[in-house]
């Protein structure tokens, strides 16, 4: 039997479902995008200055926040009753998620505040911003407790440490900030990436760090000292890795960039060993809690959901039909392969099939039934 793998020997499979189709006007891009602690929803913040909330399962809308400024960060609060926002107007701002009620406003920021993470308790709120700064706050009584300084541009991307003990920041200065959140105290100060730091994030456990650049690359860190220690860096991007996330059980990390690219590399030994594409630039990745599943949205609008499966597992089905399909030299069978053949495609959505390797497994099949134009029908 033919082989129906690609020439690069990739052994994940990423499903896409759409969730959220690409926008037909301009009001509907997605800015920014977040998922809830839970996995149960995810927030996207919109051109057209809203920002509404969705359920992860079906992409149904089940809330909508009015503001009167572009959102340029965003994220849920790990009690899951709040997100907070930042934005081109230079302040976060706080909303209740059952009732879309905007709850306060937190002012100090001279620019646009371009990074949002909260603490694992939730108590505080850690905020980067086009000032080159970052400010810690305190959600219960709604006041900046202290700034951290250091950076010379924009601070694009931060995240609280999962243990509590650290903040991680990235500036399109080049640098990497790891702080000490309770004393304001720099702990390092890395400068391994070339050019724009665009994401930074820590497995579940706290242990690794990932971080993404303009210049093509990602960094791999040992997050179990203190300061950091870079592991490996992967070269596999040709464009700006823009955003990364890794998966609950700390197995995979997803990475996307400005050249629509998306990799999942498997974290043991950091092959790449999965891959799609989307219509646009990739802006954000989330993956879901517990799931071998996250989000992609890109500069077209759309949020794609992607299921990480064994790309055997896929094809499965299409090389047992083409072993039948081979198996029946007289052709005897040839009305019921087919009809099994449109049966089993039915069961794809169209992006699956639109993929080269599932379309190669289509082809072969169809060939060997006769159904390609200008192939005889098999007598």
């Amino acid at each position: 039997m033919r082989h129906l793998m690609s020439t690069e020997d990739l052994s994940l499979f990423l499903r896409p479902k759409t969730l959220k189709a690409p926008a037909e006007h301009g009001s509907e891009i997605t800015r920014r995008l977040a998922i809830n602690r839970v996995g149960r929803m995810y927030a996207a913040a919109m051109q057209d200055r809203t920002i509404r909330l969705f359920d992860v399962r079906n992409g149904e809308e089940v809330q909508v926040f009015e503001d009167n400024f572009l959102c340029t960060s965003i994220a849920f609060s790990p009690h899951g009753d709040i997100i907070a926002s930042g934005g081109v107007d230079r302040v976060i701002k706080l909303w209740d998620i059952r009732t879309g009620e905007h709850l306060a406003t937190l002012e100090g920021h001279s620019y646009p505040v371009l990074s949002l993470s909260f603490s694992p308790d939730g108590d505080r709120l850690v905020s980067g911003g086009g000032d080159a700064t970052l400010m810690i706050w305190d959600i219960g009584n709604r006041s900046q407790i202290r700034q951290l300084k250091g950076h010379s541009l924009y601070v694009v991307t931060c995240q609280w440490d999962p243990n509590g003990g650290r903040i991680v920041s990235g500036s399109v200065d080049s640098f990497i900030g790891v702080w000490d959140p309770d004393s304001g105290k720099r702990l390092a100060w890395l400068q391994e990436h070339h050019t724009a730091v665009h994401a930074v994030r820590f497995t579940n456990d706290g242990q690794t760090l990932a971080s993404g650049s303009s210049d093509q690359t990602i960094k791999i860190w040992d997050a179990s000292v203190p300061t950091l220690r870079l592991k490996q860096t992967l070269r596999r991007h040709s464009a700006e890795v823009r955003c990364l996330a890794f998966s609950s059980d700390g197995r995979y990390l997803a990475s996307g960039s400005s050249d629509r690219e998306l990799y999942v590399w498997l974290t043991d030994g950091y092959v790449k060993a999965g891959e799609g594409s989307t219509l646009s630039e990739i802006d954000g990745i989330e993956w879901l809690p517990e799931r071998s599943a996250f989000l992609t949205a890109d500069g077209s609008g759309a949020v794609i959901r992607w299921e990480v499966e064994d790309l055997e597992t896929v094809l499965a089905p299409f090389k047992a039909l083409l072993s039948e399909i081979e198996a029946d030299t007289t052709h005897s069978r040839r009305e019921e392969l087919i009809q099994k053949f449109e049966t089993l495609k039915s069961q794809y959505d169209p992006e699956v099939l639109r993929d080269k390797r599932v379309f190669y497994a289509v082809w072969q099949c169809k060939r060997g039934l006769g159904l390609l134009k200008g192939t005889p029908a098999r007598q």
